[in-house]
This record gives C-alpha cells, structure tokens and sequence, in this order.
C-alpha cells in the first residue's frame, strides 16, 4: 500500500509505491518493502544536516528549503524562496574586533564605533552612519527654528562639528524667511555660542558678524579666497569711476606680503578730468626728451629725419641739410605730443639726449653728426655746420654702416 506525503500545507507533495523510491525532491522518500531502505535515510539526515552543501543550488528545491553554497567566494546559507530560486541569508557578526575568514558580502556591527560595515572581498567599507562615536569631527544634517522665523517652521541646517563645537553651517532658509535676513537659532541650539549673529542663506563661519566676517574669531575660507585678506586694513572703501575736476590721491600699500595697509601720499596726485598724473619725477628708465612728428613714411629706430615731404617730416638725402628735425626714438625718457598718433604715423623724434642713430663711413668718439645723402643715415663733419648739427658721436665706427649712441645737443 502506498504512502502519500503531504507538506506543510496539507499539500499532496508525492505518492510513494511499495518497494521504490520516489525522487521528487531533493531527498529520497522509501516505500514499504524496499531492500536497504536505510542508506537511504541515513544519506537523507547527511543532506539535513549539512543544508545540501554544494556549490550548486539543489534542482527540486521546495519552498522554505535551505541549501548552503560552499564555493570559495560564497560560502553562504540560502533559502528557496519560491519553490525555484534561492536568495542568501544575511549574516551579520556583532564584535569589537575586525571578524576572521569574511566573504563578500558579510555584515558586522562594529560594537566599538558603533557603525554598520559590508565587507567587498578585501576590506570592510562602512556602511552607517557615516562617522561613529568615536569620531571628533563630523557633519550633522539637522533641522533649526530660529526666533525669528515663523511658528513652528523649521530649516534644514547642515552642521560641520568638531567635538560638539559646531564651526560652519550650510543652509537654503527657503521662501517662508527672507533670504536676506538671517535666522538667529535658539539659545537651547548648538549653533548659539557660536553664531549669535544668526546663519545666513548659504555657507556661514562661526563667529560670524552681522556683515558677514568672521575676522575676529579668525575663521577664513583659506586657498584661493585668501587673496581678499591683503587688503584686510582697508575699509569702508567704495571704487567708483570719475571725471571729476578734482584731486585723488593715489595710494600705496604698506607691504609686500602678510596683512598690508594702505597710504597716500600729497606729493602724487590723480585729476580724472584732464588725466593728468602730478608728481615729482628722480630718475628715468630711458635717455631722451622726444617728440611725436609726422611723417611721410613708417621710419624705424635710429633713422635720420628733416623736416620736408608731404608730411612734417620725410627721411634726409643731403649732406649737412639745416632743415634736420632729429633721429628716430623707439624708447623716449618722455615722451611729449603723445596723442598725436601711433609710431608708425607720428614717429618720436628726440629732442634731447642719447639715442641709437644710423651711420656711415669713419667716425671716432666726439665727432659732430650732420645728415648724409644716404637716406637715413648721419656723418661725421669735418668742419662746423651753422643749424646742421644733429648731435656728438658717443661711440667709434670704421668705414662702412652701423648704428651708434649719439648725444643729441
């Protein structure tokens, strides 16, 4: 007579026949009758016992079986959770210590720092919260209603600590509080000692005041911005542009580096109204006093000009000409006539003192230079040229072309 099995349920799970066995599932049921019925049980109580240890899922599993993946990375219990498939059981240790032979995916509760960690197949990352009892710093996300923001309405505050001091806060105050009025927190607020001023709709340091510094409690966003902190000593300074007929002062910092203050001085002084600088000039980067004039053609430096052509002045062709303007200067000392044009119009022609002037022929240190009839280029006099005098050699030259200081006189 056969048996019939039921499960849990009350479900016919399989009818077993005298003297067979039935292979319904992953155990072997005996009938009645069945020569060496007791291997089998006794292999079935192995596979109890050791939750069809494999590193493959049984194949008719049934739902609420249990079956233990033994492969290397695993090592984990399953359940059947479906009659098909199998999910893994959560294993989580709870110890001080970092627990020994962990897989991936292994939970532990770090009873020291108080914190949730997953283990990835090397290390254990943290999972939460994201800084322990243990730590001295941390970032705090926590909810504010300040006494002067509407009842009951709170702000979403996120708070940077160290130990229990709060030392910065990032806040959106939202539409219910003017964003440009602060929200001053409780007296019963960890924000209190540190911001009676009240926070502030974006990032504010502790210490801060009504203006927004936070100088006095020596809190500054440090890198870039610590560029702002060199004109520290400056203030209440308001940069406006002028026209103004009026006299400014020009200032000067204190300093080179660290914290620098500003000062001014009567002796230099700024009209906006007609752009001139005041000063007392000592000393001169350049040579020469020079002129913009101009001319017929682009001349460069050194060049010899008479007065002449379609323009003021055009480049010389005649020896000990009297109508001599100067030579070419790149690099005036000063420069007046500035604006009457660019070098290439209206060329510098020096006036007073030494510049670059093109040559030719023999010249020894002192000889006077007077306009030659190659254009462009002075010589050396033999005798004194009445109103034809360009200047006094300051250096020597052979025979040929060069260029060479001159002292324009």
């Amino acid at each position: 007579m056969p048996y019939i099995l039921n499960k849990t349920n009350g479900a016919v799970l399989a009818t077993v026949q005298d003297a067979s066995v039935d292979l319904t599932t992953n155990l072997t049921f005996v009938g009645r009758n069945y020569s060496g019925y007791g291997e089998i049980v006794n292999e079935n109580l192995v596979k109890l016992l050791e939750n069809f240890s494999s590193n493959t899922a049984p194949s008719k599993p049934l739902q609420g079986q249990l079956w233990f993946d033994n492969t290397l990375d695993n090592r984990r219990l399953n359940v059947c959770y479906d009659g098909r498939n199998f999910k893994g059981i959560a294993s989580i240790r709870v110890q001080s210590n970092t627990p020994d032979s962990s897989v991936k995916g292994d939970l532990w509760w770090d009873s020291t720092n108080k914190q949730l960690r997953a283990f990835d197949g090397t290390e254990y990352l943290v999972i939460g919260p994201t800084t322990s009892s243990a730590s001295r710093s941390k970032w705090v996300f926590d909810e504010e209603i300040g006494v002067n923001a509407p009842t009951n309405t709170s702000y979403s505050v996120i708070k940077g600590l160290i130990g229990s001091s709060p030392i910065i806060t990032i806040a959106s105050l939202g539409s219910a509080l003017d964003p440009a009025t602060r929200l001053d927190p409780k007296t019963t607020s960890d924000l209190y000692d540190n911001f009676r001023n009240g926070i502030r709709k974006g990032i504010t340091l502790a210490g801060c005041d009504a203006n927004g510094s936070s100088t006095s409690s020596e809190y500054y966003f440090w890198g870039t911005a610590v560029e702002s902190l060199r004109a520290i000593t400056a203030t209440n300074v308001t940069l406006t542009s002028s026209s103004a007929d009026a006299t400014f002062y020009v200032p000067f910092a204190s300093g080179a580096t660290g914290n620098r203050s500003l000062q001014t001085d009567a002796g230099i002084t700024y009209n906006p109204s007609s752009n001139v600088l005041t000063t007392t000039a000592s000393a001169a980067r350049y040579a020469d006093l020079a002129e913009r004039y101009e001319a017929d053609a682009v001349y460069d430096e050194g060049t010899v000009l008479v007065i002449g052509g379609e323009k003021e002045v055009t480049v010389t062709t005649t020896f000990a000409d009297t109508r001599v303007a100067g030579i070419v200067s790149k690099n005036p000392a000063y420069m007046m006539n500035s604006e009457a044009g660019s070098d290439e119009t209206h060329p510098y022609i020096a006036l007073k003192g030494r510049v670059p002037c093109k040559v030719q022929g023999y010249i020894k240190k002192g000889d006077l230079i007077v306009t030659s009839s190659t254009p462009g280029y002075g010589v050396a006099a033999n005798s004194v040229f009445g109103g034809a005098i360009i200047g006094k050699a300051l250096e020597s030259q052979s025979e040929g072309f060069g260029v060479i200081e001159v002292l324009v006189v």
